[in-house]
C-alpha cells in the first residue's frame, strides 16, 4: 500500500503532467489511467503498487565520472552505424 505522501508527491507530478504547456510531449501511464478511468483507477493502481522501495545509497565509493566520447569518436561511430544501416536497406531492397 502507498503511503500518504509518496501518494501526495504522485499526485503533484501527475497535476504538473496534465496542466503542462506542451499538448505533443511524452505523457505517462498515470495521467492516460485518470483521463480514461478516472481518479478512483489512478488512486486504485497507486495503492496496489505501493510506495518504491528506497533507493540504496553507496557514500563509500565517489561517483566515478561516466566515461565519454570524444567528438572524432563519435563522429566515426555515427559514420560506422549509418553505413550498417544503409547497408541493411541496400540488401533488403535487393531482394
Amino acid at each position: 500500500m502507498a503511503d500518504a505522501p509518496y501518494a501526495v508527491e504522485q499526485y503533484e507530478a501527475l497535476r504538473r503532467e496534465a496542466f503542462e504547456v506542451a499538448p505533443f510531449g511524452p505523457r505517462g501511464h498515470g495521467l492516460a489511467l485518470v483521463l480514461t478511468r478516472g481518479l478512483p483507477a489512478w488512486l486504485a493502481a497507486l495503492t496496489a503498487l505501493g510506495s518504491p522501495r528506497p533507493a540504496r545509497v553507496l557514500a563509500e565509493t565517489p561517483a566515478e565520472p561516466r566515461p565519454r566520447l570524444l567528438p572524432t569518436a563519435r563522429t566515426e561511430l555515427t559514420t560506422v552505424l549509418a553505413s550498417m544501416v544503409l547497408a541493411c536497406a541496400q540488401a533488403t531492397e535487393g531482394r
